[in-house]
């Protein structure tokens, strides 16, 4: 269902302001599932803060349509191409030959699509990134690099969420500008 511009603007009034963590990939592919795997993580650090909401996108990506209205900002949890797994990436784009997903569409084409279709305030977003190798096998739990990259990951979000908000978080590198590796 596609708002009215007139419900948009009704959506943003009530906007509870909720931090959304999408963990997205596929538990059942190996290394794929290191978004879930983290935002399972977050959930359990973070589970007493009420402005934040956990969900699990695991096929499409274009579903976070219907929760546009109530979101203050995305912060998403994937599993991204790389030349050593393990390391961790962060932005709404990732340089090549790292790709944003391995799944029907690409993170970043989806939510350009979507802002480009939503009238209203757009909700910004990030993406954390942990580098995998192409998913060879189908099979639950990560390699021990990307198991470790993973919890990294989860604590410099952690420790970014602490020292510098919101804000920090959705900037790429944080408040000193630099890059995740």
């Amino acid at each position: 269902m596609f708002l009215q511009y007139q419900d948009v603007q009704e959506a943003e009034k009530l906007n509870t302001g909720k931090v959304v963590f999408a963990g997205v990939g596929n538990t059942l592919a190996g290394d794929d599932g290191a978004g879930i795997f983290m935002l399972r993580l977050l959930e359990k650090r973070l589970s007493g803060e009420s402005r934040f909401r956990f969900i699990e996108l695991e096929g499409d990506l274009y579903s976070i349509w219907d929760i546009l209205s109530e979101t203050e900002a995305f912060i998403f949890l994937d599993a991204v191409a790389g030349e050593r797994p393990g390391e961790i990436r962060e932005g709404k784009t990732l340089s090549k030959p790292f790709t944003p997903s391995f799944h029907q569409s690409d993170l970043s084409a989806v939510m350009d699509s979507l802002e480009s279709l939503w009238q209203g305030r757009f909700p910004p977003w990030t993406l954390w990134g942990v580098t995998i190798s192409p998913p060879e096998f189908l099979g639950e739990g990560l390699s021990p690099p990307v198991e470790a990259a993973a919890f990294e990951a989860v604590e410099r979000i952690i420790n970014r969420l602490e020292t510098g908000g919101l804000e920090s978080l959705l900037s790429p590198g944080g408040s000193d500008g630099r890059r995740a590796h």
